[in-house]
């Protein structure tokens, strides 16, 4: 559960942890059940002699126990001792760093019920950063009567730097309070989880729980009771607040939701305006619902960082709340490309705190970081030669779909170093330091001994390489965007750089074209990678480029398909996929002629973490790193099939295959039984040539599962790019590339409907200007009979070459209607 803000992780036992990154990578509240802290997001109800428990761990024998992960919440309900309990823990749609869990009552017999609810949140902060995790000290609890809230300050302890650490804090704010607690040892006593001693007596004692040190378990929770009479047939409902913040901050978050009467029901509404609306016609009514979905599980992994001042989306999974840094750079800008279309304003928080990164120019060799960790500070890992990419593609894709152009005057600081320079400044710096890394063979270099590579971490080390062809084709389509983004801004002399650079590019990748029909993936000195095996990961981009010819367009698909799909491959290789496509071949297929070493070949005496044996691993039968299926390459792949229209036969269709087998929902489909890819997943599952082809995951840990944002960024964005929506100089290209005629698609900044003998949108501009819109027409419009609309107005039109171009007025944030209009009803 997440907003703006914070998350929360809803476990299906029952309980709910919150994460805070304000200052630390850290819980609130980590369950640890050694020491008795059980997390909260539960209660206990009182009914008579009998105790119910809302954690599904310690559910009544027999009882009928629902549970539903929804957007934004996670309800619990079940029926005992006669009352019908409800409970909705949920994070409200917005920026305050807080949870709000709603608990209703309802008698269910003839006879009046007296039941006290005991509301149950634990404090048990722990920093979870790998280099300095640790329990934190927390100071004696204080409550307060006037306003009903407990809270606690953090005391120290885990990363070291944080001297104004944020309180924990709950409240009650609907309903009656008669006693509190928020000592672990009173609270339970001789009780158990199930039954905790003072639940048992119905009461509390109001104790305050002596502090604790650092490294040392807390004895402190928060626990409020509710005492209420039921006439039959009557409910009551409770509502509670926990959260974290400063304490200065706690007393108006909390009169703040004690104003709002219903603020579950104004959550969701919100989230309602704010989620896709899709229809893809008769069958494919469940991926209209996945994108609604994914575009949840990527809004709600945003974060505030106090000490950068700003939100980012982060990548989650194990790579935050196992290793507690917010991984990788390279992650916040591709996030940002599907929020330029559904929340600009998050998008420009994306851009500020990703170049708040960027050293200063006066600091030679020096890159953007690998990530981030607490306290807003540098995660280096070794060098990588794609960032200034990932900016450069966010900057050109941000600026053309919003016409903001402004952004880029505004004044951001070098954190590191000091001073500010513009955004466009930076954009630039980019540019430049993009460009002292062209190698030799017109790749880019990867560094000296440490590197980590480009998007394929760890690639200098198992490929050995030296000089990627990856970054080039990536750059090769980004470099064209952003000088149409510069032009938008009168710097034509940096667009004629970047479109040179951009035509350099292409003719390289034209000339690493090899025999086997597809791009090189790096060189390893002098030698070529990728001669004699697909790598998928330059694929893409290379034809997102516009490299390929048709007919190599057509070569390089036949092998993506045979080679990275299974597709009429040998059965030892047990194709084709069912999932999306691998990022390597198998290691036992006979058309393999070139296999690289492995982590676990006697060449890297390393442990077999994720080696060529290990059966958990995207390496296992992979014939070169990294192996498996990742969601990032098969989002770069769904968009540029569709792109192939006219050089490809069906084309399209190969687009919405990949799109829709890398959903969630293909994955529950074929593995049903496998948490994992259910309703979130990691980067990476197991590839169709492997053993475990359930199994997702790279094998660094297993300790957390799911929750990583790229496959709902690509589930989103390419909604988006099979939309045909692409946004130009001028304004826009509308080329619908889904596989049917009719569909629509709608989002907060754009929208478009296909249907019969018409095509229909809107465009918001944050700038008030007029758009030139140019819309493929789809064959057999009469195109004698076109009319064209910018809002009300008809307005005149030009054809040529299968497209329509006129153009839109707008009004800057204001929704702009157009239409195109081919025979029947005009309007």
């Amino acid at each position: 559960m997440g907003n703006d803000h914070l998350m929360a992780d809803a476990f299906n036992d029952g309980y709910v942890q919150l994460w805070s990154q304000d200052r630390l990578s850290q819980w609130a509240n980590l369950w640890r059940p050694n020491d008795r802290h059980y997390s909260g997001g539960y209660g206990y109800l009182k009914v008579g002699r009998k105790v119910v428990s809302s954690l599904y761990l310690d559910r009544p024998r027999g009882s009928r126990f629902g549970r539903a992960f929804g957007v934004g919440y996670y309800r619990k309900h079940l029926r005992a001792a006669g009352i019908d309990l409800s409970q909705v823990v949920y994070s409200p749609y917005g920026d305050d760093p807080v949870l709000l869990d709603d608990v209703t009552l309802r008698n269910t017999t003839h006879r009046r019920k007296r039941v006290s609810w005991f509301e149950y949140w634990d404090v048990d902060p722990y920093d979870q950063a790998i280099a300095e995790p640790g329990t934190r000290g927390v100071d004696q609890p204080s409550y307060s009567r006037r306003t009903r809230t407990l809270e606690a300050a953090q005391t120290g302890g885990g990363y070291g730097n944080d001297n104004d650490p944020l309180w924990i804090f709950a409240s009650a704010l609907r309903g009656p309070v008669r006693g509190f607690e928020t000592s672990v040892d009173a609270f339970f006593g001789s009780g158990s989880r199930a039954r905790p001693a003072e639940v048992g007596r119905d009461r509390l004692s109001g104790t305050l729980a002596p502090p604790s040190g650092a490294g040392n378990p807390s004895n402190a929770l928060f626990a409020f009771r509710a005492p209420v009479t039921l006439k039959p047939g009557r409910s009551i409902t409770l509502r509670y607040v926990y959260g974290m913040a400063h304490r200065q901050k706690i007393a108006p978050l909390v009169a703040k939701y004690r104003r709002r009467s219903n603020p579950l029901r104004a959550s969701e509404r919100s989230w309602s305006r704010w989620l896709p609306k899709a229809s893809f016609g008769p069958g494919h009514a469940w991926v209209a619902r996945e994108l609604t979905w994914d575009a949840y599980l990527l809004r709600s992994a945003s974060m505030y960082e106090e000490l950068c001042g700003h939100h980012t989306i982060t990548q989650g999974g194990y790579y935050q709340y196992y290793f507690g840094y917010n991984l990788g750079f390279r992650s916040w800008p591709h996030y940002m490309l599907p929020m330029a279309y559904t929340n600009p304003a998050l998008a420009r928080e994306i851009l500020r705190y990703a170049i708040g990164f960027q050293p200063a120019p006066q600091v030679n060799g020096a890159q953007f970081p690998y990530g981030s960790g607490p306290m807003c500070e540098r995660v280096d890992l070794g060098t990588s030669n794609d960032l200034d990419f990932w900016l450069l593609l966010a900057a050109g894709e941000y600026g053309l779909a919003t016409r903001d152009t402004k952004f880029f005057d505004e004044q951001l600081p070098f954190k590191s170093a000091g001073g500010t320079a513009s955004a466009w400044e930076h954009i630039k710096l980019a540019y430049q330091h993009q460009e002292s890394l062209l190698g030799p063979h017109g790749g880019y270099l990867t560094g000296a001994s440490g590197s980590t590579g480009d998007w394929s971490d760890f690639s200098t080390e198992f490929l050995q390489m030296t000089e990627s062809m990856l970054v080039t084709a990536q750059l090769a389509y980004a470099y064209p965007k952003l000088a149409e983004l510069a032009d938008l801004r009168g710097d034509h002399a940096f667009a004629q750089q970047l479109r040179a650079s951009g035509a350099r590019n292409v003719a390289t990748l034209r000339r690493e074209w090899t025999g086997r029909g597809w791009y090189s993936r790096a060189y390893s000195g002098a030698r070529q990678v990728g001669q004699g095996v697909i790598f998928g990961e330059p694929q893409p981009w290379a034809i997102l480029a516009g490299a390929p010819s048709a007919a190599q367009a057509r070569t390089l698909v036949g092998n993506i398909r045979r080679f990275l799909d299974g597709v009429d491959a040998p059965r030892q290789i047990h194709g084709p996929t069912v999932i999306g496509s691998a990022i390597t071949p198998a290691r036992n297929d006979p058309g393999v002629t070139e296999r690289g070493p492995t982590p676990g070949d006697s060449l890297f005496p390393l442990p077999d973490f994720f080696g060529a044996e290990n059966q958990r691993s995207t390496m296992d039968n992979a014939s070169e790193w990294v192996g498996g299926a990742w969601f990032d390459v098969n989002g770069w792949l769904t968009w540029a099939l569709s792109t192939l229209e006219g050089k490809v036969p069906n084309a399209r269709g190969l687009a919405w295959s990949e799109y829709t087998r890398n959903t969630l929902a293909n994955h529950a489909t074929h593995f049903p039984n496998h948490w994992d890819g259910t309703i979130s997943v990691d980067d990476a599952c197991e590839a169709f040539y492997s053993k475990e082809t359930n199994f997702c995951g790279v094998s660094l840990t297993t300790s957390y599962a799911g929750q990583i944002t790229e496959q709902p960024t690509w589930m989103v964005m390419d909604a988006i790019r099979l939309a045909g929506i692409t946004p130009t100089q001028a304004g826009f290209r509308i080329a619908p590339r889904y596989p049917f005629r009719r569909f629509s698609l709608r989002l907060p900044q754009i929208g478009i409907a296909s249907e019969q003998r018409r095509m229909r949108g809107y465009v918001t501009s944050l700038r008030g200007r007029s758009l030139q819109l140019v819309v493929e027409l789809p064959p057999g419009a009469n195109r004698r009979a076109l009319v064209t609309w910018s809002g009300r107005r008809r307005v005149r039109h030009h054809v040529g070459g299968g497209t329509v171009t006129f153009t839109l007025a707008t009004r800057a944030g204001k929704p702009a209607d157009w239409a195109v209009n081919w025979g029947g009803k005009t309007r």
